[in-house]
């Protein structure tokens, strides 16, 4: 199997997991009694625990190579979910969010990876393949859950069953990890030699290139935006629509099937007609104003019209980021790169998750895609600025 299928399916099936996951630890913290702080600092445990250690693990990825770090983040994951599922103790689950995030290097690590095993001016299509293994994982992992809490099991059990099924995914991919992946970086590449001697200040410095900060900056905003959903969407339909968890579940799987849709299928033949900047633009407008409307929504018809535009918008934006970044850097610091996009990017989820569930609880279920709206909105100020600089050469390298 080729390297770039078999990292794709990895991340598919790694995110299986947390995607059956994520639209159910909302409503079971509210279940077991905890308060909207409480469920905020929940969600945001994770990126909290992943902005320390995502430039880490990135830069452990360009020195010891991508498998091993890989292989490490999987088996935090899944012993992670073990935790959230014999526990409803607030601690415990919040410890079992810290560990998961301070091993998630699984994405970025991936997305250097992905870098590693294509050619330079391929990465953004490329990049989209994971992208869209995430749409997909969006809708089968939420529509697993959905079926997971329709069967006729005790109680406890309905609490219990989706994570254990987590953990068997994040497992399957460990082994997967371990058993198949070939490493993508010899021990003699540009990659590691330069990961021994690049020092932190180095590299800090590597970052001050003016098109490389607003890079990092537009796609903070992007993931700062759409955050709002992430965290406040599986309460958003209880509060808002009356949806069961279990309908819930099926409002995750349609945003996941769109990104899929837009990921998977539409934004390579984008990237090579319109290029990277142009989508970048696109998408952070379409998002602003699907966040708008989605603040609006009292019914299914609105949901309908509004719920695609956001998944519409950060499917074009966000591959074409990722991508355009990627050309940005050397080949010795594909793994540093994505280790600052994501400390950027789990910031912003950090704060969102906390921001939005207190928003929602205490201001009204749409407040939090307000927040978004605006947000997504300085994404495109952002994206304005890098275009009006694209006169000069792309983005210098490191």
């Amino acid at each position: 199997m080729r390297p770039l299928v078999l990292i794709t399916l990895i991340v598919l099936v790694d995110l299986l997991g947390f995607t059956l996951v994520m639209p159910l630890l909302p409503l079971y913290a509210r279940e077991y009694g905890f308060s909207s702080w409480q469920i905020g600092l929940l969600l945001a445990a994770f990126p909290l625990c992943q902005l320390v250690a995502g430039p880490i693990l990135g830069r452990l990825s360009d020195r010891y190579g991508r498998r091993p770090v890989l292989a490490v983040s999987q088996a935090g994951t899944a012993i992670s979910f073990l935790m959230l599922a014999f526990s409803s103790s607030f601690l415990w689950l919040l410890l079992a969010r810290m560990l998961d995030g301070a091993s998630g290097g699984n994405f970025l690590v991936a997305q250097a990876y992905v870098a590693d095993v294509t050619k330079p001016e391929e990465r953004a299509r490329s990049l989209g393949l994971i992208g869209a293994a995430f749409g997909v994982g969006f809708v089968l992992g939420p529509l697993l859950g959905g079926l997971l809490l329709l069967l006729p099991l005790p109680a406890a059990w309905h609490l219990r069953l989706p994570f254990l099924v987590a953990a068997g995914f994040s497992t399957l991919a460990w082994i997967l990890v371990l058993r198949f992946l070939p490493e993508s970086l010899p021990a003699d590449s540009e990659a590691r030699q330069a990961a021994r001697s690049l020092s932190l200040e180095g590299l800090k410095a590597s970052f001050q290139q003016p098109k490389l900060r607003l890079l990092i900056l537009a796609g903070a905003l992007s993931t700062l935006a759409f955050a709002t959903l992430e965290g406040t969407y599986s309460l958003f339909l209880k509060d808002r629509l009356h949806w069961s968890p279990a309908s819930a579940s099926l409002g995750f799987a349609f945003l996941g099937f769109v990104s899929a849709l837009v990921q998977g299928g539409m934004i390579r033949p984008l990237v090579k007609r319109f290029g990277e900047l142009k989508l970048i633009l696109l998408g952070t407008v379409v998002l602003a104003i699907g966040l708008g409307l989605l603040g609006r929504v009292t019914d299914v018809y609105g949901l309908l019209l509004a719920a695609p535009l956001v998944a519409l918008g950060s499917g074009l934006a966000n591959p074409a980021i990722t991508g355009l970044l990627s050309r940005s850097a050397s080949a010795a610091a594909q793994g540093a790169v994505f280790g600052t996009l994501s400390s950027a990017q789990t910031l912003a989820r950090m704060l969102n998750y906390f921001v939005a569930n207190q928003l929602l609880g205490l201001v009204s279920p749409g407040a939090p895609y307000y927040l978004g709206a605006v947000c997504a909105a300085l994404a495109f100020v952002a994206a304005i600025a890098l275009y009006r600089d694209s006169s000069r050469p792309a983005v210098e390298s490191l």
